[in-house]
């Protein structure tokens, strides 16, 4: 108690820093994380560090987060705190914090709690407002290796929960589509693939505004580093073909047409060759030009 109001009401920078590294401690302890978290005030107090004008104390606070967040008992817990409230400084911290460190520790928050989920957590996560978007911003835009890898990452662990029809869904189709330019790592493109292995996921999939488009130029990646990626938007392709309801949307998609034919087919006059008969990707490309062939 005497640290937490230290924390809350101390004028001094310094006293409520190291009443940030006190709770970051602490928190750091096992056998502490459940406690903590249900303690009167400790998380209130959490949030309002996080917007303390020291650095040093947001990201004190921040990493006491992430940390209370490895255990999957706290994370629905957390969730819902104060509607969201925990979730809306994360966020806030996520895009605004000029520290690194600090974005850094709100970014890998925000994935443990995707991680270590339950339903309850996934749904406050996935409702609240502008989460997605801004994992999705951060992405593409933070200067951080470190907030990119774990905001993509949290999108990913996401994507393995909320479908269709729950109302979050289309959010989370947005926030990929819009990361989907991101191909340092699998996530997003593992994450689409995640999705389409769902039937009841395909039609919105396939409906959504852009998403045929991104997966078609994940599709079409040539760089040396980027078969995996490409792996996973053409599985997904492949995938979305299966449903027989929204084949007519595909086989107009010039994007998704040319990812497919590239399989069979080599421009006049082009130099390279065209993947050998029998390769994944090949056999993937093939089969969804077969389920779209009647609406070709």
């Amino acid at each position: 108690d005497a640290i937490i109001n230290i924390a809350n009401h101390d004028p001094i920078d310094e006293a409520r820093e190291h009443a940030a590294i006190v709770l970051m401690n602490l928190a750091y302890a096992e056998e502490n994380k459940v406690h903590m978290v249900n303690q009167d005030h400790l998380l209130d107090t959490l949030v309002h560090l996080l917007s303390d004008v020291s650095p040093f104390t947001r990201r004190y606070a921040s990493a006491a987060l992430f940390t209370l967040a490895c255990t999957y008992a706290n994370t629905a817990v957390m969730a819902r705190h104060c509607d969201g409230g925990i979730l809306e400084a994360l966020r806030k911290v996520l895009l605004n914090d000029p520290i690194d460190e600090a974005r850094v520790n709100a970014a890998e928050a925000l994935f443990n709690m995707a991680r270590n989920n339950s339903d309850d957590t996934v749904e406050n996560m996935g409702n609240h407002p502008r989460l997605l978007a801004s994992l999705a911003h951060s992405v593409l835009t933070d200067y951080s290796a470190d907030v990119r890898a774990y905001s993509a990452r949290a999108l990913e662990w996401l994507s393995a929960d909320i479908h269709h029809p729950m109302p979050c869904h289309r959010i989370l189709l947005k926030a990929l589509t819009t990361a989907s330019q991101w191909t340092k790592t699998t996530c997003i493109a593992e994450a689409l693939k995640m999705q389409a292995s769902l039937s009841e996921n395909r039609k919105p999939m396939v409906e959504h505004p852009g998403l045929l488009d991104a997966l078609a130029a994940l599709s079409l990646l040539d760089g040396i580093t980027d078969d995996e990626v490409k792996t996973c938007a053409i599985s997904a392709i492949e995938r979305l073909s299966k449903e027989a309801s929204t084949r007519h949307i595909m086989v107009k998609n010039e994007g998704v047409m040319t990812a497919l034919t590239k399989a069979t087919f080599v421009e006049d006059g082009a130099d390279d060759v065209a993947p050998e008969e029998g390769t994944p990707n090949a056999l993937l490309m093939k089969t969804a030009l077969k389920n779209l062939a009647e609406h070709m």
